[in-house]
């Protein structure tokens, strides 16, 4: 079914550019495409290899749901256009299952077998006397098929146009899979943007309001009410910069910003000062945790989301260490708390997962992002009086003692 030799097939047509030519060409000019240029860059690249190859027709099947959609084509003057504007897989069976293997087909109607008489039938109602087809194959799997056709003669295709089809194929496929993952990214930064807006919108102005009613507390404030004001208004700035962040990570795409060697002590301190602990209390191995490298801003989150973690569940009176690793360079919080079930702890670091109803599912989720994005690990055990222990391994050097 490869081989059109015959007399009656028409041999290569001559070309006044070489045909790898053309390839290079076409490669370079989808390749370069911007999102909106791809599909008229594509209409050129079939017209220009349809007349080189003396081809009557040409497309492009993309693999949809439930089949393959027409999605592109070019027809010279005169002919009918493409046969089928959609496919099922179960028609032409023969055909896809081919190319689904990643084989390249070339074939003349007059030598399709009794078993393809549906296909013959087809092709003779629409003029088809001989197709050329390649697969598009993307992250190894079969997406769809370019194919080209003649209407008037058999067509005999050489291994070097085979070769050079096949070229122009596989940069077809890997412009169809740039447009989806480009596509994708830009309507995920469009939620981001909305995400941002609402951010800045719904959480600024009732901000403003508590930390202008602190304000005017303070003024009148008697002195034993002065410390509960100054932790509320040390809380109120903490979720100002907290915002600040949450905004710049929405609409810049950055999970940490510039690193700088600082005490973890200092860190965690920092956040247990901002966290609402109640009765809790924390022991941290100041001299034996070193310093790190690190975004402090946005470990401090990570520190605060895990205290807030302990407290919420294991009682306003828990009792939270910060440690370092004994095995390997890194760092856990321990609390003596329940712990965490064995059957949470795989999704436990999973955005909306909780182990509590009360708990939002974004805490452990936000720590996983903030370590994970310093190239560090994240993980889960039991602390020694049997509460939960998150431990986080540095992936780099251990930090200066």
């Amino acid at each position: 079914m490869n081989s059109l030799a015959g007399d009656d097939a028409i041999a290569s047509p001559e070309r006044s550019v070489p045909l790898h030519e053309l390839v290079l060409d076409a490669s370079t000019s989808l390749m370069s495409a911007e999102l909106d240029e791809v599909d008229a860059k594509l209409d050129w690249t079939l017209a220009v290899f349809s007349e080189a190859l003396g081809a009557d027709r040409s497309y492009v099947f993309q693999r949809t749901g439930d089949g393959f959609a027409l999605t592109h084509g070019w027809r010279a003057d005169g002919v009918v256009a493409p046969w089928r504007k959609r496919l099922h897989p179960e028609e032409f069976a023969w055909l896809h299952d081919r190319l689904d293997r990643f084989e390249n087909v070339a074939v003349r109607t007059a030598d399709l077998g009794d078993d393809e008489e549906a296909t013959r039938r087809t092709f003779r109602e629409t003029g088809v006397e001989s197709m050329v087809a390649v697969p598009l194959v993307a992250d190894w799997r079969f997406e769809g098929y370019l194919a080209f056709d003649t209407v008037e003669e058999p067509r005999r295709w050489t291994e070097e146009e085979l070769s050079r089809l096949r070229t122009v194929g596989d940069v077809v496929a890997h412009s169809f899979a740039r447009v989806d993952r480009e596509s994708a990214l830009r309507r995920q930064n469009e939620r981001l943007e909305t995400f941002a807006s609402v951010v800045s919108h719904d959480l600024r102005n009732p901000l403003n309001v508590v930390t202008g009613s602190l304000d005017l507390i303070a003024t009148d404030a008697a002195d034993g009410n002065g410390e509960h004001l100054a932790r509320a208004e040390r809380a109120a700035g903490r979720m100002e910069d907290i915002i600040d962040r949450m905004l710049t990570l929405a609409r810049q795409g950055a999970d940490i910003g510039e690193t700088e060697s600082i005490p973890l002590a200092t860190v965690a301190e920092r956040a247990w000062s901002t966290v609402r602990t109640v009765d809790a209390t924390i022991e941290i191995e100041r001299e034996s945790l070193g310093t790190v490298e690190t975004d402090a801003e946005r470990l401090r989150e990570a520190f605060e989301n895990l205290f807030r973690n302990a407290v919420e569940h294991g009682g306003d009176d828990v009792s939270v260490r910060v440690s370092p690793l004994d095995a390997a360079p890194g760092f856990f919080v321990a609390d003596d708390g329940p712990g965490i079930p064995t059957d949470c702890r795989e999704s436990l670091f999973e955005y909306g997962v909780s182990s509590e109803r009360a708990g939002t599912g974004f805490g452990l989720a936000i720590v996983r992002r903030i370590v994970e994005a310093h190239g560090w690990k994240v993980g889960v055990a039991d602390a020694a009086d049997g509460g939960a222990r998150i431990e986080v391994a540095y992936a780099q050097a251990p930090p200066e003692a």
